[in-house]
């Protein structure tokens, strides 16, 4: 049953992603190697600024990623503290002492509340994939650092 649960959320995660990329990464991906191809047939250009320019080119792309990754971080986290609550719950109600009878008990219950975190960020997840899509299309947050209004 868990590997059932686990399989049906790592397809869920792995349709959102496949989603993000056709919708919109894959156009980010050619808009960056369109314009690092620019930057490359400008004669003029030295070692310097033509790879500056390939750098500026990646950036959006290189946020998106990095946004979408924090995300789906976030996400895994607020799963993992679900898992651990029930756990946790699990743990709390057994006995000093159980038999293999409250020990099964506790295994049911723990797999019954996990199950629920996964169905219940099973259903998170359309939500996120709106939420993280208006997001990209108002422009993905810059990473920590970079500045992009600076031409060396």
């Amino acid at each position: 049953m868990v590997e059932q649960q686990k399989k049906r959320l790592e397809d869920a995660i792995s349709d959102m992603i496949e989603d993000m990329y056709r919708t919109h990464l894959r156009r980010m991906q050619s808009t960056m190697h369109r314009c690092a191809a620019r930057c490359c047939d400008d004669e003029r250009g030295t070692l310097t600024s033509v790879q500056n320019c390939i750098e500026k080119c990646a950036g959006p792309l290189m946020d998106a990623q990095d946004y979408l990754q924090h995300e789906l971080g976030q996400f895994q986290n607020r799963l993992q503290n679900c898992v651990r609550d029930c756990n946790s719950d699990a743990r709390s109600r057994l006995p000093s002492n159980p038999s293999d009878r409250d020990m099964s008990r506790s295994q049911h219950m723990f797999e019954s509340c996990s199950g629920n975190c996964v169905d219940k960020h099973i259903n998170l997840i359309p939500g996120l994939l709106k939420s993280i899509k208006q997001t990209l299309e108002r422009g993905p947050p810059k990473r920590p650092g970079r500045d992009r209004g600076l031409d060396l």
